[in-house]
């Protein structure tokens, strides 16, 4: 990861941003917009997260994938999982186009797909595709250097010049099309807020499926009738930021040692809705 920062522009709550980094020991300084990022368009009261970075997904999956090969874990690609064989509150296999993979337990990390592979297990499990396309503008190396969160639109630069911007939340199930339209208002936000970005060239447009699921809560625990299932899933738009939490919960859950917080907002609920 790259510490690079972090500016909000209004609106905000500056007494709740307040309060969360002093919850969370983050640090939090009031500035002048463009005391931070002289190019904004607007120079206004804004909060400054100096500690705030980002990683490269690409890159940190390349990571783990390259961990659990020096730790001996079988990757089967290109399997698809099309169904579960139980016995009693067991699971003692899953299909696959490649034949029965066995295990003693099973965890469902699938996102956005994971009702689908779920199927009939997945009872009330309420997490649903949430389409996110995303600009990428390129621009000379240096132009941003700080992260800029506006209204839920956010601008990442990257060393190489490009300024990621996204990015809008659709409804639309699996559907991972872009458009005209999303394309058109993310680049009126973006460039609202630099406006040197207007002379960028836009060289990507693309779209996501996130996991969205009620209050962007995810579900992290045992399943509520088949004792070896477990799921780690729903993490909305915050995957990479809560993956480290999320999996010693779970790894603690399966092993059976104590847990270092309440997690029983994240249990899964056989009425949970």
């Amino acid at each position: 990861y790259r510490k690079c920062g972090m500016l909000v522009l209004p609106p905000f709550s500056t007494a709740k941003a307040l309060t969360w980094c002093d919850t969370h020991a983050t640090r939090l300084e009031i500035s002048g917009a463009r005391q931070i990022i002289p190019e904004l368009a607007a120079d206004e009261d804004a909060l400054w997260l100096p500690d705030v970075a980002q990683a490269r997904n690409p890159r940190l999956l390349k990571a783990l994938r390259r961990q659990l090969e020096l730790l001996g874990v079988p990757i089967h690609e290109q399997t698809e999982a099309t169904g579960w064989r139980c016995n009693g509150t067991l699971v003692t296999g899953i299909h696959t186009n490649h034949g029965m993979l066995h295990a003693g337990n099973y965890i469902v990390t699938s996102g956005a797909w994971s009702r689908q592979l779920l199927g009939k297990h997945a009872l009330n499990l309420d997490i649903r595709p949430i389409r996110g396309q995303m600009l990428l503008f390129k621009t000379v190396p240096g132009t941003l250097r700080s992260i800029i969160l506006k209204e839920g639109i956010y601008l990442i630069p990257r060393l190489d010049g490009h300024i990621l911007a996204g990015s809008t939340l659709e409804d639309v199930g699996f559907d991972k099309t872009t458009t005209e339209e999303a394309r058109a208002m993310l680049h009126a936000q973006a460039t609202g807020i630099l406006p040197l970005l207007k002379e960028a060239p836009v060289v990507q447009h693309w779209s996501g499926l996130r996991p969205g699921s009620p209050d962007n809560i995810p579900t992290i625990g045992r399943h509520p009738q088949l004792e070896n299932l477990y799921i780690n899933s729903g993490h909305f738009r915050y995957g990479v930021t809560m993956a480290p939490a999320s999996a010693e919960i779970l790894a603690s859950l399966i092993l059976g040692r104590p847990q270092a917080l309440d997690i029983s907002p994240y249990r899964w609920q056989a009425g949970r809705k």
